[in-house]
């Protein structure tokens, strides 16, 4: 898995965050007795993950995996940190007892300057205050760097978390990821009834979900799914070929649209693609059927349902 290492999707589930978190806090502060806080429902003080190092003493974790929630009420794999958010949930870990001499709080949000600044305004008022603790933040991105310096706790993740037990399985990942790029419109209703800007953006996001296993979500532009990698991180090389010839297609699907439109054969009238030659139309059809049709052939050779 050595060649797959930096990719990390996160846990679509709190209750995986949460394990992954108690795993985090054993290995990067050393504590043997790292244990979840309490169950669902109850009154936990800001803190869902607890332990004592031998050096640094009380630790507790406030896990959120921030989300927000698309059309099919189905997570966002992260989602952003207010000002707000992050003092409540500091002002609330005052409450636990023992009192910590660490308090963390670790989402599945991506790393922001503004986020450092106010855990900073934090600390230098509960040292004022004569308070003996530190606040900490552990974004997605801490998270990906712990994964990747813990080569353990890194195949627990892959095996217990995500589920990945063999290469198989990350194919599997990065597959599922890719289909879902193309269950958009953009695939499946005629050309000239798919606005321009739809139509281009959908064809840059599939792309970079082949090459990347990001999937961006169409109307919110955030990311919805993450996979392992891109699909030359596929180890089946009949499935990389097929996706790689999927991405080929793709490619120059987007050449012949940006040259259409360079040299007038493709208009943009209210919004919506006029081509205005029958065999050029034609043509742009048949590649995108051409995705398709070397997409889920490469599909049913893994075994998942085609698109």
């Amino acid at each position: 898995m050595g060649n797959v290492g930096q990719f990390f999707q996160p846990p679509l589930y709190w209750q995986e965050f949460e394990e992954l978190c108690s795993g985090l806090l054993t290995e990067v502060y050393d504590v043997p007795n790292a244990q979840q806080v309490g169950r669902p429902g109850q009154a936990q003080c800001g803190v869902d993950v607890f332990g004592k190092s031998p050096r640094f003493g009380r630790i507790g974790i406030q896990c959120k995996r921030l989300s927000d929630l698309d059309k099919n009420n189905n997570p966002y794999p992260g989602g952003p940190i207010t000002h707000k958010f992050l003092r409540d949930a500091a002002d609330e870990a005052l409450g636990f007892k023992p009192d910590l001499d660490i308090w963390i709080l670790a989402t599945t949000a991506r790393r922001d300057i503004k986020v450092q600044g106010w855990v900073e305004e934090i600390n230098e008022e509960w040292e004022h205050a004569g308070r003996n603790r530190v606040a900490i933040v552990w974004t997605w991105d801490e998270c990906i760097s712990h994964l990747n310096s813990y080569p353990e706790l890194q195949r627990r993740y892959y095996r217990d978390v995500i589920q990945v037990r063999a290469p198989k399985d990350l194919d599997d990942i990065i597959l599922r990821t890719i289909a879902m790029a193309f269950a958009r419109p953009a695939f499946e209703v005629p050309l000239h009834c798919e606005t321009s800007s739809d139509f281009i953006n959908a064809l840059k996001d599939t792309q970079k979900a082949l090459r990347t296993g990001e999937l961006v979500d169409r109307e919110s532009r955030q990311v919805i799914r993450k996979a392992i990698g891109g699909y030359r991180e596929l180890d089946d090389a009949f499935v990389r070929k097929g996706i790689g010839q999927v991405d080929a297609h793709l490619k120059l699907l987007r050449t012949q649209l940006e040259q259409g439109r360079k040299d007038g054969t493709i208009a943009i009238v209210g919004d919506f693609l006029d081509i205005r030659q029958p065999a050029l139309a034609r043509y742009l059809d048949e590649l995108r059927q051409r995705c398709l049709d070397d997409l889920n052939r490469t599909l049913r050779h893994a075994g998942i349902p085609s698109v």
